[in-house]
């Protein structure tokens, strides 16, 4: 499949990057720039959102189709989200990997979505693992799943989480 890529601006917003196949758009935020990647299993969609400067940082914005998700509304999905057991769900997916931070619901164009912050945990991780911090963003359509995944150094997430949102809430789903 083959997708839109935009060229990297230094510090201007960009117009958006969009996969034709999918409907999965990206709008990056001031001195972001967005290429395409290769979609993982299941994906029908993925894009790198970056800084010049982020090397082994930045976030990864993906949609994967949920043909379970097309017998509801967006309001039903909104709920769904919303409710404890969702969220619990949610948690303890990426809580094999990493100690939630934080978490919780935002509203973005007339949706809900959920956040998850978190930090790698286990033994055997290399010394960089322990230098970054995860934000989770996921946001459930009738047509399915846009997933973003932002890393930064611990040491600054906090000023960035206003950035990463950027590029979460910039997404536009399918």
């Amino acid at each position: 499949m083959l997708v839109s890529l935009c060229v990297p601006a230094a510090a201007s917003a960009q117009s958006p990057a969009r996969d034709a196949a999918s409907g999965l758009a990206v709008a990056p935020p001031p001195g972001y720039a967005a290429r395409a990647l290769a979609p993982r299993q299941g994906q029908a969609a993925r894009f790198e959102v970056k800084t010049p400067s982020d090397t082994d940082t930045g976030c990864q914005v993906a949609f994967t189709p949920a043909p379970q998700n097309n017998r509801f509304t967006q309001a039903q999905l909104d709920r769904t989200m919303r409710g404890a057991e969702w969220q619990e769900m949610a948690r303890k997916a990426v809580s094999t990997l990493y100690d939630i931070q934080d978490a919780g619901t935002f509203e973005t164009k007339g949706r809900t979505g959920f956040t998850m912050t978190g930090d790698f945990h286990g033994e055997g991780l290399p010394p960089r693992a322990r230098e970054i911090r995860t934000l989770f963003v996921i946001q459930e359509t009738p047509r399915g799943r846009t997933s973003t995944v932002c890393v930064g150094e611990r040491a600054g997430f906090e000023a960035r989480r206003a950035e990463f949102m950027a590029v979460a809430t910039g997404a536009t789903a399918p």
